[in-house]
């Protein structure tokens, strides 16, 4: 009977590493593939717009995660999409980010097309003239095109804020500057990183030395133009701190709920990026998805603002929504200088 089990199990799990295999391989145009299109679209060193704080020092931003959508027109990827363009329309943020695991990654279903879901979402913030400011997670690369291919075809529709920096590992790596009311100063930064997705034997990856050298050295630039200046960074997968957070940290404030005591350690290797967020000095806010929460958790650790947003995606969640974040770029103390909002949708 165990050598059955036994059987059994290593041939699920061929078919799934063969499954698996097919879609990186960018087999199936019927699925809607972009495989190769990174090799013709170029994002290194592409140019990032500034923003500026509102007279009163406030920047808004609206996070979205976990969408997880599967061709931008099944009644799910619709419900979403109507969810996601209701909550813009009504916040009129500054700036919108999405924080990865936009589209389904190893999926069989016949109505599976990623560039057709890919079309909808840049459709929809463009029909709005919404700036929105992407990083990938580790589903967005796993079918019919890489990460990378996936943010050389959003960076064709002109509201979508994405770049990536050369020979470092991974699809996006740039800022964002905030600049003060009268637009003589940044304020405050945004930064964007690519958390990766798995590794070859199929574990979640985890941030490399390149990336962790290209964050040093983002920071350092920042605080040398600016030492009192203040960064909130967005990837999609979490470090350790986040569970250091849940076990140490102190809430964000009564009713939004604080990252629980037993939240999973982390992705082994992150370590090194939360020794450099640490030690940083001006980070007041590290901002993930991933873990499809049924709510948003938010705890102070450090000197930072550990959250995670809950799943935007009816296919990811039965409890879907976001974040909206009031940054009070000038404020000068971290725990003043945010405001998270729950939001859930109906």
């Amino acid at each position: 009977m165990k050598r059955t089990v036994s059987l059994l199990l290593a041939c699920l799990m061929l078919l799934s590493v063969l499954s698996l295999s097919a879609c990186q391989n960018g087999s199936g145009a019927e699925h809607g593939s972009i495989s190769g299109y990174a090799s013709s679209h170029s994002i290194l060193n592409r140019e990032i717009p500034t923003f500026t704080a509102a007279q009163n020092g406030d920047f808004t931003v609206l996070q979205f995660s976990d969408t997880h959508l599967i061709c931008g027109t099944s009644k799910k990827d619709t419900k979403t999409l109507d969810a996601v363009r209701a909550q813009i329309e009504a916040a009129k943020p500054d700036l919108v980010v999405v924080s990865g695991d936009m589209i389904e990654g190893n999926n069989s279903k016949k109505s599976y097309n990623k560039q057709a879901a890919l079309q909808t979402v840049g459709e929809l913030f463009e029909s709005l003239s919404q700036y929105w400011a992407y990083v990938p997670g580790n589903n967005d690369g796993e079918c019919y095109g890489s990460s990378e291919d996936v943010a050389a075809y959003l960076s064709e529709y002109p509201h979508c804020i994405l770049a990536d920096d050369e020979n470092t590992t991974g699809a996006t790596h740039y800022s964002i500057d905030i600049l003060s009311p009268d637009g003589q100063s940044v304020e405050h930064s945004l930064v964007f990183m690519d958390s990766l997705a798995r590794d070859a034997a199929n574990r979640y990856d985890f941030m490399k030395a390149d990336q962790v050298e290209w964050l040093q050295k983002t920071l350092d630039a920042k605080k040398a133009a600016d030492p009192d200046t203040r960064v909130s960074v967005f990837f999609h997968m979490n470090t350790p701190n986040f569970a250091n957070a849940g076990k140490n940290g102190e809430p964000y404030r009564e009713g939004y709920n604080p990252i629980p005591t037993d939240f999973y350690e982390g992705i082994d290797g992150n370590e090194a990026v939360d020794s450099v967020l640490t030690a940083s000095g001006i980070v007041g806010l590290v901002s993930i998805g991933h873990i499809h929460p049924d709510t948003n958790y938010c705890s102070f650790y450090n000197g930072i603002y550990y959250h995670i947003t809950r799943a935007t995606g009816y296919a990811a969640s039965k409890t879907p929504g976001c974040l909206r974040l009031t940054i009070h770029t000038g404020a000068t103390e971290v725990r003043s200088m945010y405001e998270f909002t729950e939001i859930a949708f109906s």
